[in-house]
């Protein structure tokens, strides 16, 4: 069964197969979509567990247009319309590009994810980053807004986005076992991103781990590590998302230039995300790091 949630979305996975929903008229008062924003590691999970379980409605971050002419970022399923009073919508200012919205949407898990990191970090150590994804990207971004002046990423990924930016290293294999003070996971395989902490490191978890037996509690306690779980949704408030997010957004739109970045973007017309569905369940991630769905 799909959950009420899921009403109005426009995808839905079914059987390991994303199908396209007929669009369902939004309800008076509501807000129509406008465009989606991509989470390929989620979404993919999702769509492999269809396979033999229930259906799922795709999606979790959908831009809304609302009366005033600002519009709302909302979690609600690609496509999806959504309510004027949702108090998890997080506002954008007129005229904001979508590109835009996607790089903060996912900086902003790492603004949040890292405000437990302040009290471990030590200038100048650099800050490892695995993973080459759009959660690892806005992991780098974060990290150098808040000033690190030194950022590894690792990651197999052909073309990793990150590798645009100044002063971040990217590297395809890990730069030592055992090794590294700050280490923090975009992947949600973190015991590949232990096994690369030092004695007495830290190991933030920002990508969320496919399996709760993946992380071994006797390689933590013999080596010391301190491990924090950075979920953008445990310990903040609403009103402490919003705020992070317009901080974020009003750096990005000041700080990221689009223009001179287009391979980290992919739009693609909602109507045609079957083919892109197909891909990635056949193991073929986007070279994009930011997918966003447009709805007519």
């Amino acid at each position: 069964m799909i959950s009420l949630e899921g009403v109005g979305a426009r995808i839905i996975f079914r059987r390991g197969v994303a199908t396209l929903a007929p669009p369902v008229p939004a309800q008076p008062g509501w807000f129509a979509a406008r465009y989606s924003v991509v989470s390929p590691g989620t979404e993919l999970r999702h769509l492999l567990a269809t396979a033999s379980g229930d259906d799922h409605a795709a999606g979790y971050m959908t831009v809304v247009d609302s009366p005033d002419g600002e519009q709302r970022l909302t979690p609600v399923p690609h496509g999806a319309a959504a309510e004027p009073d949702d108090h998890r919508a997080l506002p954008i200012p007129q005229a904001t590009r979508p590109e835009h919205v996607a790089v903060a949407r996912f900086q902003v898990m790492a603004a949040l994810g890292l405000c437990r990191w302040a009290s471990y970090y030590r200038a100048p150590e650099p800050v490892v980053v695995v993973g080459g994804g759009p959660v690892a990207l806005g992991c780098v971004l974060e990290l150098k807004r808040r000033g690190v002046a030194r950022v590894v990423g690792v990651t197999r990924h052909p073309q990793p986005a990150a590798a645009a930016l100044p002063d971040v290293t990217m590297l395809d294999e890990a730069p030592g076992a055992a090794t590294q003070s700050f280490v923090i996971d975009c992947t949600g395989r973190s015991a590949r991103a232990l096994a690369l902490v030092a004695p007495g490191g830290f190991l933030g978890l920002l990508g969320t781990p496919a399996d709760e037996g993946d992380l071994s509690s006797a390689v933590v306690h013999r080596r010391g590590a301190a491990v924090v779980g950075m979920h953008e949704l445990a310990g903040h408030s609403d009103q402490a998302r919003q705020a992070a997010f317009e901080t974020v957004l009003r750096w990005v739109t000041t700080t990221v230039d689009v223009d001179a970045v287009p391979d980290w973007f992919t739009r693609i017309p909602g109507e045609r995300a079957g083919s892109f569905y197909a891909a990635l369940a056949s193991g073929r991630r986007p070279t994009a790091a930011f997918v966003i769905l447009e709805w007519s």
